[in-house]
């Protein structure tokens, strides 16, 4: 075989092996896109991520929508989150959307109170049940049948005072 054949056909076979591999990396995460379509819920905090998918919500009957709160719970039998979400004193029904910022908006008077349950953390009972303490909650769109918000900051332990750790998440949910 002639040298210059040789170059062509080893060049063209190393051409097809990127064609194929990029084929396929394409398919892999279009698949994966289509399959994450369906999370409503999705939250990290102390290195662990936790997704929870619209059809495996459970339905509330705490979510309540009244003139001065709105509480909402979030979870599913096989997640080991729970997210507890509560706005008082407020007209965000009438605005539909509204920025956050924790502690500083609580300070006359509770009005947001976002805290998550994880039941596998390895600590006492009482810190199973995690606080976000500091950071920013936007609300971009909140009606009586869903709820569109990210939120970014620090939280800890119900008892864990002064030991916070970076949350962030975003919630998507339709009711």
């Amino acid at each position: 075989m002639k040298p210059q054949l040789k170059f062509i056909l080893t060049i063209s076979t190393f051409c097809l092996i990127i064609a194929c591999n990029n084929n396929n990396t394409q398919t892999n995460s279009i698949a994966y896109s289509t399959n994450d379509s369906n999370v409503a819920i999705q939250v990290t905090m102390e290195d662990k991520s936790f997704e929870i998918k619209q059809n495996q919500l459970i339905p509330q009957i705490q979510n309540k929508f009244q003139n001065d709160s709105i509480l909402l719970v979030f979870r599913d039998n096989d997640n080991p989150l729970q997210i507890n979400f509560n706005l008082f004193h407020t007209d965000i029904l009438q605005k539909g959307s509204a920025t956050y910022n924790i502690p500083n908006v609580n300070s006359e008077k509770q009005t947001v109170d976002l805290n998550l349950f994880n039941k596998d953390r390895d600590v006492k009972q009482m810190n199973k049940r995690i606080i976000f303490r500091k950071g920013t909650i936007n609300i971009s769109k909140i009606t009586p049948k869903g709820l569109r918000m990210t939120f970014e900051g620090e939280g800890s332990g119900m008892m864990e005072y002064g030991r916070n750790f970076p949350i962030s998440g975003n919630i998507n949910v339709t009711f």
